[in-house]
């Protein structure tokens, strides 16, 4: 994933790292990279705050089989509960995450990471040693959860996927070539880690809508007849916020709803 500028990044990177989390798919196949152009400990706060959040909202994804898996879209619509028991978990669920937004929010408001906070990771020190600015510093490369260790799991003991923060090294005499220079970096980055054989490419103003995309796009390369010509699969995007009569068709209904049943947002 990639995510620009620190307001866009700590305001929406923490929804679409979550989405992805809770996909629908075995954790110790599943990793997720975040390379951040912005080099921001803000961003690394809002992915540290994540990934402890995550420990609780994947169990709650699968046990309700909620959909969407951005909390925020989820929260938003405010889902109906099942019984008693449900009804409590939810408020459960999302005051945790409240919580979690608040305080990446205040820290982002008041340009300062607590101290306690800073003392549960030494990757926050990289700020501190050396850092000079977004355009100029060495790689930050911190694996926020290790799926290959066991222990890596979740509230009701399930192991959990593979979560890093990376921001490429940068230097102001040499072209950082954007996206594409990010995508290179995590490919180099993942070859390391995971080396996993297919990517997904989501950028962090945007949010899975359904749990189930990873194995549908994996229906077009694993096709016995037609996956030899097949190495990109793009999933058409929804918007929210479109004008009353959608003169641009932004919302993509018939794509989406009739032509492809999974869509993202």
């Amino acid at each position: 994933m990639h995510s620009g500028p620190i307001n866009r990044a700590t305001t929406n990177g923490d929804h679409t790292v979550l989405s992805v989390l809770a996909y629908d798919y075995p954790p110790e196949k599943l990793s997720i990279y975040l390379s951040d152009d912005g080099g921001s400990v803000f961003t690394f706060y809002a992915l540290f705050e994540a990934s402890h959040f995550s420990k609780n909202w994947l169990p709650y994804c699968k046990k309700y089989k909620v959909e969407p898996r951005s909390p925020a879209a989820y929260f938003r619509s405010m889902p109906k509960p099942f019984d008693a028991t449900h009804s409590s978990h939810l408020a459960s669920i999302k005051k945790l995450y409240e919580e979690m937004r608040n305080r990446v929010e205040t820290a982002t408001n008041l340009c300062q990471i607590p101290e306690e906070v800073r003392d549960q990771h030494k990757g926050f020190s990289i700020w501190d040693d050396g850092y000079t600015s977004k355009h100029d510093h060495d790689t930050i490369l911190k694996i926020l959860v290790d799926g290959r260790n066991k222990e890596a799991v979740d509230v009701e003991g399930y192991r959990l996927p593979t979560l890093v923060y990376l921001a490429r090294e940068k230097r102001p005499q040499y072209l950082h070539n954007f996206k594409a220079g990010a995508m290179n970096s995590l490919l180099r980055v993942s070859s390391e880690i995971s080396n996993g054989a297919v990517i997904l490419n989501v950028d962090c103003d945007m949010y899975s809508n359904n749990s189930q995309s990873i194995r549908d796009a994996l229906c077009f390369f694993m096709d016995e007849k037609k996956s030899q010509d097949i190495g990109f699969v793009q999933f058409p995007q929804n918007f929210e916020n479109t004008t009353k009569n959608d003169i641009y068709g932004s919302t993509l209904q018939v794509i989406s709803q009739v032509e492809f049943h999974v869509w993202m947002a």
